[in-house]
Protein backbone atom coordinates (compact mmCIF):
# COMPACT_ATOMS: atom_id res chain seq x y z
CA UNK A 1 0.00 0.00 0.00
CA UNK A 2 1.43 3.57 -1.02
CA UNK A 3 2.44 6.21 1.86
CA UNK A 4 -0.41 8.37 2.64
CA UNK A 5 0.66 11.18 4.66
CA UNK A 6 -0.97 14.66 4.86
CA UNK A 7 1.27 17.74 6.09
CA UNK A 8 0.75 20.33 8.03
CA UNK A 9 2.37 23.37 10.28
CA UNK A 10 1.52 24.96 13.59
CA UNK A 11 3.18 27.00 15.69
CA UNK A 12 6.14 26.76 13.29
CA UNK A 13 6.11 22.84 14.16
CA UNK A 14 6.07 20.52 11.09
CA UNK A 15 2.99 18.17 11.50
CA UNK A 16 2.98 14.64 9.46
CA UNK A 17 -0.67 12.84 9.99
CA UNK A 18 0.03 9.22 8.18
CA UNK A 19 -3.13 7.54 6.90
CA UNK A 20 -4.36 4.16 6.79
CA UNK A 21 -2.12 1.90 8.34
CA UNK A 22 1.96 1.23 8.67
CA UNK A 23 3.12 -2.64 8.26
CA UNK A 24 6.04 -4.58 7.11
CA UNK A 25 4.27 -4.01 3.37
CA UNK A 26 4.76 -0.16 3.27
CA UNK A 27 7.02 1.06 6.14
CA UNK A 28 9.78 1.48 3.76
CA UNK A 29 7.78 4.09 1.70
CA UNK A 30 6.39 5.48 4.74
CA UNK A 31 10.03 6.11 5.82
CA UNK A 32 11.26 7.44 2.43
CA UNK A 33 7.59 9.85 2.61
CA UNK A 34 8.93 11.05 5.46
CA UNK A 35 12.25 11.83 5.44
CA UNK A 36 11.77 13.91 2.13
CA UNK A 37 9.33 15.88 3.65
CA UNK A 38 11.46 17.23 6.46
CA UNK A 39 13.87 19.93 6.04
CA UNK A 40 17.46 19.91 7.46
CA UNK A 41 17.00 23.20 9.34
CA UNK A 42 13.73 22.07 10.81
CA UNK A 43 13.35 22.67 14.43
CA UNK A 44 10.67 20.42 15.25
CA UNK A 45 7.85 17.66 14.73
CA UNK A 46 4.67 15.64 15.33
CA UNK A 47 3.50 12.85 14.06
CA UNK A 48 0.41 12.84 14.31
CA UNK A 49 -1.58 9.10 14.38
CA UNK A 50 -5.83 10.30 14.50
CA UNK A 51 -5.80 8.71 10.76
CA UNK A 52 -3.76 5.67 11.52
CA UNK A 53 -5.67 2.52 11.78
CA UNK A 54 -2.80 0.28 12.53
CA UNK A 55 0.91 0.05 13.27
CA UNK A 56 3.74 -2.52 13.44
CA UNK A 57 7.34 -3.05 15.42
CA UNK A 58 8.14 -2.51 11.29
CA UNK A 59 6.23 1.18 11.65
CA UNK A 60 7.80 1.61 15.48
CA UNK A 61 11.06 1.56 13.86
CA UNK A 62 10.47 4.28 11.44
CA UNK A 63 8.81 6.59 14.22
CA UNK A 64 11.97 6.34 15.76
CA UNK A 65 14.36 6.75 12.68
CA UNK A 66 12.94 9.71 12.47
CA UNK A 67 12.50 10.66 15.87
CA UNK A 68 16.49 10.60 15.72
CA UNK A 69 16.59 13.49 13.28
CA UNK A 70 14.68 15.31 16.39
CA UNK A 71 17.62 14.72 18.93
CA UNK A 72 20.00 17.39 18.63
CA UNK A 73 19.75 19.94 21.51
CA UNK A 74 16.90 22.56 20.55
CA UNK A 75 14.98 20.02 18.87
CA UNK A 76 11.92 18.53 19.34
CA UNK A 77 9.71 14.74 18.58
CA UNK A 78 6.43 13.86 19.42
CA UNK A 79 3.52 11.45 18.55
CA UNK A 80 0.01 12.39 19.28
CA UNK A 81 -3.69 10.80 18.89
CA UNK A 82 -2.92 7.55 19.10
CA UNK A 83 -6.09 4.82 19.06
CA UNK A 84 -6.50 2.30 21.77
CA UNK A 85 -5.77 -0.52 20.08
CA UNK A 86 -2.36 1.72 18.65
CA UNK A 87 -1.73 2.74 22.35
CA UNK A 88 -1.73 -0.99 23.18
CA UNK A 89 1.32 -1.92 20.77
CA UNK A 90 3.24 1.28 21.54
CA UNK A 91 2.51 0.25 25.51
CA UNK A 92 3.63 -3.62 25.35
CA UNK A 93 6.71 -2.76 22.83
CA UNK A 94 7.98 -0.49 25.88
CA UNK A 95 8.18 2.48 23.13
CA UNK A 96 6.16 4.74 25.32
CA UNK A 97 8.86 4.72 27.61
CA UNK A 98 11.85 6.58 25.19
CA UNK A 99 9.18 8.64 22.86
CA UNK A 100 6.87 11.88 24.04
CA UNK A 101 3.55 10.52 23.22
CA UNK A 102 0.34 13.01 23.67
CA UNK A 103 -3.54 12.73 23.61
CA UNK A 104 -3.53 15.59 21.02
CA UNK A 105 -2.11 18.17 18.71
CA UNK A 106 -2.39 21.20 20.70
CA UNK A 107 -1.27 18.95 24.27
CA UNK A 108 2.26 18.56 22.04
CA UNK A 109 2.44 21.93 20.75
CA UNK A 110 1.90 22.68 24.17
CA UNK A 111 4.53 20.69 25.70
CA UNK A 112 6.90 21.79 22.52
CA UNK A 113 6.47 25.45 22.55
CA UNK A 114 5.75 25.69 26.40
CA UNK A 115 2.49 28.28 25.83
CA UNK A 116 -1.08 27.19 25.44
CA UNK A 117 -2.11 26.38 21.47
CA UNK A 118 -4.89 28.32 20.72
CA UNK A 119 -5.78 26.13 17.18
CA UNK A 120 -7.31 23.82 19.02
CA UNK A 121 -7.87 19.60 17.80
CA UNK A 122 -11.22 20.48 15.34
CA UNK A 123 -9.14 19.29 12.64
CA UNK A 124 -7.58 15.98 14.99
CA UNK A 125 -10.85 15.57 16.19
CA UNK A 126 -12.98 15.32 13.20
CA UNK A 127 -10.18 12.57 11.84
CA UNK A 128 -10.28 10.88 15.04
CA UNK A 129 -13.96 10.15 14.37
CA UNK A 130 -13.25 8.47 11.01
CA UNK A 131 -11.94 5.50 12.85
CA UNK A 132 -14.13 3.19 15.05
CA UNK A 133 -14.16 2.79 18.73
CA UNK A 134 -13.35 -0.94 18.25
CA UNK A 135 -10.17 -0.18 16.64
CA UNK A 136 -10.43 -0.25 13.10
CA UNK A 137 -8.85 -3.53 11.79
CA UNK A 138 -10.36 -5.65 14.62
CA UNK A 139 -13.92 -4.43 12.97
CA UNK A 140 -12.47 -4.70 9.53
CA UNK A 141 -11.17 -8.59 9.97
CA UNK A 142 -12.82 -9.80 13.07
CA UNK A 143 -16.58 -7.85 13.29
CA UNK A 144 -16.96 -9.33 9.37
CA UNK A 145 -16.95 -12.53 10.69
CA UNK A 146 -19.04 -12.04 13.22
CA UNK A 147 -21.44 -11.02 10.60
CA UNK A 148 -21.12 -14.18 8.36
CA UNK A 149 -21.54 -16.34 11.41
CA UNK A 150 -24.53 -14.74 12.94
CA UNK A 151 -26.13 -14.94 9.32
CA UNK A 152 -24.73 -18.27 8.91
CA UNK A 153 -26.59 -18.90 12.54
CA UNK A 154 -30.04 -17.80 11.52
CA UNK A 155 -29.95 -19.46 8.04
CA UNK A 156 -28.79 -22.89 9.53
CA UNK A 157 -32.10 -22.21 12.30
CA UNK A 158 -34.40 -21.34 9.73
CA UNK A 159 -33.58 -24.25 7.13
CA UNK A 160 -33.40 -27.32 9.92
CA UNK A 161 -36.93 -25.34 11.43
CA UNK A 162 -38.65 -24.77 8.39
CA UNK A 163 -39.41 -21.11 9.38
CA UNK A 164 -38.66 -17.97 9.02
CA UNK A 165 -37.30 -15.12 11.43
CA UNK A 166 -39.10 -11.93 11.60
CA UNK A 167 -36.57 -8.62 11.15
CA UNK A 168 -37.43 -7.84 14.57
CA UNK A 169 -36.48 -11.65 15.48
CA UNK A 170 -33.31 -11.12 13.30
CA UNK A 171 -31.98 -8.32 14.48
CA UNK A 172 -32.39 -9.44 18.23
CA UNK A 173 -30.54 -12.69 17.16
CA UNK A 174 -27.54 -10.92 15.04
CA UNK A 175 -27.20 -8.20 18.25
CA UNK A 176 -26.99 -11.10 21.14
CA UNK A 177 -24.46 -13.41 18.82
CA UNK A 178 -22.17 -10.21 18.46
CA UNK A 179 -22.48 -9.12 21.69
CA UNK A 180 -21.54 -12.73 22.82
CA UNK A 181 -18.77 -13.32 20.29
CA UNK A 182 -17.34 -9.89 20.79
CA UNK A 183 -16.95 -10.73 24.68
CA UNK A 184 -14.64 -14.19 23.25
CA UNK A 185 -12.93 -11.48 21.02
CA UNK A 186 -12.46 -9.18 24.19
CA UNK A 187 -10.55 -12.10 26.14
CA UNK A 188 -8.00 -12.92 23.05
CA UNK A 189 -7.25 -9.06 22.97
CA UNK A 190 -6.22 -9.41 26.38
CA UNK A 191 -4.20 -12.69 26.21
CA UNK A 192 -2.57 -11.26 22.84
CA UNK A 193 -1.60 -8.48 24.73
CA UNK A 194 -0.29 -10.51 27.44
CA UNK A 195 1.60 -12.41 24.71
CA UNK A 196 3.17 -9.23 22.73
CA UNK A 197 4.72 -8.04 26.01
CA UNK A 198 6.22 -11.27 27.02
CA UNK A 199 7.35 -11.37 22.93
CA UNK A 200 9.35 -7.76 23.66
CA UNK A 201 10.63 -8.67 27.12
CA UNK A 202 11.93 -11.71 25.08
CA UNK A 203 13.66 -9.83 22.24
CA UNK A 204 15.03 -7.35 25.26
CA UNK A 205 16.83 -10.02 26.81
CA UNK A 206 17.97 -11.93 24.30
CA UNK A 207 19.71 -8.71 22.88
CA UNK A 208 21.37 -8.15 26.94
CA UNK A 209 22.61 -11.10 26.24
CA UNK A 210 24.22 -11.20 23.14
CA UNK A 211 26.04 -7.90 23.68
CA UNK A 212 27.03 -9.11 27.65
CA UNK A 213 28.88 -11.76 25.53
CA UNK A 214 30.63 -9.76 22.67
Amino acid sequence: MAAQIKWSRREGILIAAPIGRIDGNNYIEVQNALETGIDPDERAMILDFAQLGYISSAGLRVCLIIAKKFNPAGKAFGICNLSESIREIVTVSGFHGIMSIYDSQSAAIEAITGKADVGGDEAAAQASSTIPMRDSVDFDIIGENIQHIANFTIEKYEYQNDRTLTLKEREAVVAGITNALWQYIERLKTRRKQLLTEMFKSAETVLERVVAKS
